[in-house]
């Protein structure tokens, strides 16, 4: 579903990805390295927010652009930054994204319940604590059923209660002609449910293993 060749990823003399030959099928996918390696570059190019210097990129058979409003329903994002509306409260911000991507009401009662997002769904996003907020994002993310899910650093500011919340809200989308790559230090955790991994080092692919959940 998602196939990269020969991707090249360059800010000024910076190169921040270079030489990415990948193949992804339908899955979720661990992506690991160490700070600067290219992981949020990476999933930035695969949301179509971030145009590669060379190379070639397809998810689901087109070439990611953040401006197709079709690429754009199939893709569930969070960056680094949550993506929230700060002065609505965490339900109206589910709302509104819901009505964005063409979502049933419903699906915001079950992102809050799922998240245990319940007691703070009154509050304005601005008050919440970071890892709250984070909380809310994946919840938004997983609003409109993507098929394609990209998490960067989804269990930051988390303890092993809310990780437990995310982890079992992305095993719960899982389905057949899905994919999802959480990128994350924390390797132990996604490889319990994972059914990949690949690893980036100074923006080159280390090592692509498949069969995680068979091992």
């Amino acid at each position: 579903m998602i196939a990269v060749d020969d991707l090249r990823v360059v800010f000024g003399r910076t190169v921040a990805l270079d030489a990415i030959d990948v193949e992804l099928g339908p899955g979720i996918v661990g992506l690991f390295g160490p700070n600067a390696s290219g992981k949020s570059t990476f999933l930035r190019v695969v949301a179509g927010l971030l145009a590669p210097a060379r190379g070639d990129i397809r998810v689901a058979g087109v070439v990611p652009r953040a401006s197709d409003e079709s690429f754009r329903r199939q893709i569930g994002y969070v960056g680094h930054l949550s993506g929230l509306y700060e002065w609505l409260t965490v339900e109206e911000n589910l709302h509104l994204f819901a009505q964005l991507y063409g979502a049933a009401a419903e699906r915001v009662v079950h992102g809050i319940d799922s998240l245990q997002l319940g007691l703070f769904a009154a509050a304005p996003v601005g008050s919440l604590s970071a890892g709250t907020k984070r909380r809310v994002a994946v919840a938004r993310a997983l609003l409109h059923e993507p098929r394609v899910l990209l998490l960067d650093e989804p269990y930051a500011n988390l303890d092993d209660d809310a990780a437990e919340l995310v982890s079992a809200a992305v095993t719960a989308w899982r389905a057949p002609d899905r994919i999802a790559v959480i990128a994350t230090h924390g390797a132990k955790r996604v490889r319990a449910f994972a059914d990949s991994g690949i690893v980036l080092q100074r923006g080159r692919l280390a090592r692509h293993t498949e069969g995680f959940r068979q091992s």
